[in-house]
């Protein structure tokens, strides 16, 4: 997660969420990032994460960037400009398409402040007095090309803060916004070939009012979850409807999904992203959003055996306990057993790791203490080898000065100075061969 806004916030950084643990970690990043913004659109291609657009600084961009996850390294690949590409914008959809073993970004809608000086306007497309627009553009990312696909079927007004989500590899859901008067609740599907878009917007016949339909609402989140029910889309908060709710594409159904928390549905202008822990089960990460709750939530959703939906709060201090039992439950409900061995076994290979690990820091620290303690031996010899030096060379000194005049020195003296000299000199050659000791133990 890159950028938003908010105070205290740091550009230069990656915010990484850790499935496994449901940790928080922040990664520095390198390269050329995309200016401070937020209302930015994101999509992501492989190991590849592209960034439209966005408000900052007073004006709107229509900048695209990549960060690769591997290397987390930003790269620009079409500068803001006023000559040519999409209107400079914010909340816009963003997808990506595939064709012909090219992949291709697609940008849809979005809203411009008036400061800015855009590019030519896209013929056939709506611009409305308050900045909004239904412009749509494909990048093709190999040939670093923006063109302008011709649009068929209902095209949406011009609008923004809705959602885009990916269905297929050239098929998308577009839902809610808002069209400058008020929020709306239409449902398109929206298919892409190399040269064309069409759009249907989805029609459900709801006499006598039965049908569930969300109400219209902006600033929304979605995904798509995967089951083998087919494909369904999630959507989460946004303003003024906070609620939830869960549509199967393929029978064009929606059902509200009840009994959630504030903290979950009070939320617009907020991220969301999907882990499919089990076949059965899926847990979506919630984080931030434009109201007072913005930490990150944990919601499970599970695919129950009477083809019906339950949802619940994974609370922060029983992350990891609740994966464990969740993952360990849900593959013995599926009668896997071979899954469930290797998962067992994966459980364990972790442990003996943990523990393995533990034991070889145990050790270096030892080896690590044993060391100084002998660095501490050696500067002592050194000293005690120095003092011993000085001692004999003066010992030395005077021995050659006596010699040269024996006749102002007791001959007893002179004998006990020859010894002293003598005995230094042993002294001295006891302490080395103890210093080359201890220096051969240290290499070895």
């Amino acid at each position: 997660m890159w950028g938003g806004y908010g105070s205290g916030l740091h550009y230069d950084v990656m915010e990484v969420y850790h499935l496994p643990t449901g940790a928080w970690d922040q990664k520095p990043t390198t390269g050329t990032p995309p200016p401070v913004v937020w209302g930015y659109s994101t999509v992501a291609i492989g190991k590849d994460i592209y960034y439209f657009g966005g408000y900052g600084g007073g004006y709107c961009h229509n900048s695209l960037h990549c960060f690769n996850v591997d290397s987390f390294k930003w790269r620009e690949l079409s500068p803001s400009s006023s000559d040519c590409g999409p209107m400079k914008k914010s909340y816009c959809g963003m997808a990506s398409a595939h064709f012909d073993d090219e992949d291709c970004l697609v940008i849809i809608g979005g809203k411009r402040e008036f400061s800015s000086i855009n590019p030519p306007k896209q013929p056939d497309a709506q611009y409305s007095a308050d900045g909004r627009c239904n412009e749509i553009h494909y990048y093709r990312i190999s040939s670093d090309q923006w063109i302008f696909p011709v649009v068929t079927g209902d095209r949406p007004p011009p609008i923004n803060d809705f959602t885009l989500t990916p269905v297929t590899n050239n098929t998308v859901v577009m839902f809610g916004g808002f069209s400058g008067t008020r929020e709306i609740n239409k449902l398109y599907m929206i298919s892409f070939t190399k040269t064309s878009v069409d759009v249907l917007e989805v029609q459900v016949p709801n006499p006598g009012g039965l049908v569930q339909w969300p109400k219209g609402r902006k600033g929304h989140s979605s995904v798509l979850i995967t089951t083998s029910s087919g494909p369904h889309l999630l959507v989460v908060g946004g303003d003024p409807a906070y609620d939830v709710w869960l549509l199967d594409i393929n029978k064009r159904k929606w059902k509200e999904l009840i009994n959630l928390p504030v903290n979950v549905t009070w939320r617009y202008w907020h991220s969301l992203s999907v882990w499919s822990v089990t076949p059965t089960t899926n847990w979506i990460i919630e984080f931030g959003g434009y109201t007072s709750y913005t930490d990150t939530a944990v919601i499970e959703l599970r695919y129950t055996s009477d083809n019906d939906w339950s949802t619940s709060v994974i609370p922060s201090d029983q992350y990891q306990d609740q994966l464990r039992r969740r993952i360990l439950s849900d593959w013995e409900n599926l009668g896997t057993e071979k899954q469930l061995q290797t998962f067992q076994d994966l459980l364990q290979l972790q442990k003996e790791r943990a523990f393995y690990e533990e034991q070889l820091q145990r050790e270096i620290k030892e080896k690590e203490q044993i060391q100084q303690d002998r660095d501490k031996e050696q500067q002592q010899l050194l000293l005690e080898k120095a003092t011993l030096s000085q001692q004999l060379d003066d010992a030395t000194t005077l021995l050659e000065q006596a010699e040269k005049d024996k006749s102002t020195l007791e001959l007893e003296d002179y004998e006990k100075l020859k010894v002293k000299v003598a005995d230094l000199t042993e002294l001295l050659e006891e302490k080395d061969e103890q210093y080359l000791k201890e220096k051969q133990i240290i290499i070895s």
